[in-house]
């Protein structure tokens, strides 16, 4: 069995907010270290058996950061994986939410209803998210010293996480709610 916490990056920058950013590099918030200290805690206080061995993360700063820091904190490896990164939306990427094209934000929600097929801004479909996020779980779960039971952490985006947590319960995009993420909060799922 393998034990995953999966972390939702700080909050970016506020001058970010409104912004179609996806999978662009974008920076955090000053002081977000403060919105890992609980979880750093929290982790530090499980008996080792339970403790994460090692911290991933999407190659994003937004994701980079935090990992680093809590892999300083818990004395844990750090290793980045683009595929724990978010969507990417094509023309999308970049500009305000509000100067997408009607007709185009209007069919947001079809990236719930079709996921094989629609492609916001000509980006990626739900499922390619789905595809790579659980490549990269059965990858991590082999990756270093192969034991009976492992614990990792995982600092990703709200839509490739979303579509870990959703894959692994079996349910369709429209039922995913319960696993959208803010920033700095985290769930812990056993696989």
């Amino acid at each position: 069995m393998t034990t995953v916490y999966l972390l939702r990056h700080p909050q970016v920058r506020l001058d970010f907010k409104g912004i179609c950013y996806g999978d662009s590099d974008v920076p955090l918030e000053p002081g977000w270290e403060s919105t890992l200290h609980a979880l750093a805690q929290q982790i530090q206080q499980l008996p080792d058996s339970n403790r994460p061995t090692e911290v991933w993360h999407s190659g994003l700063i937004r994701c980079s950061e935090p990992a680093a820091w809590l892999a300083k904190e818990l004395q844990i490896e750090v290793r980045g994986d683009s595929r724990l990164r978010e969507r990417h939306f094509g023309r999308w990427q970049n500009i305000a939410w509000s100067d997408i094209p009607t007709e185009e934000a209007m069919r947001v929600h079809d990236m719930l209803e079709h996921p094989s097929t629609y492609r916001p801004g000509d980006g990626e479909t739900t499922d390619e998210v789905i595809r790579r996020a659980m490549a990269w779980l059965e990858d991590a779960r082999k990756a270093s010293e192969p034991t009976h039971d492992k614990c990792i952490l995982a600092v990703g985006h709200s839509g490739s996480l979303t579509a870990l947590c959703g894959a692994l319960h079996k349910l369709p995009p429209l039922e995913w709610t319960p696993y959208y993420l803010k920033p700095s909060q985290h769930l812990m799922l056993e696989v």
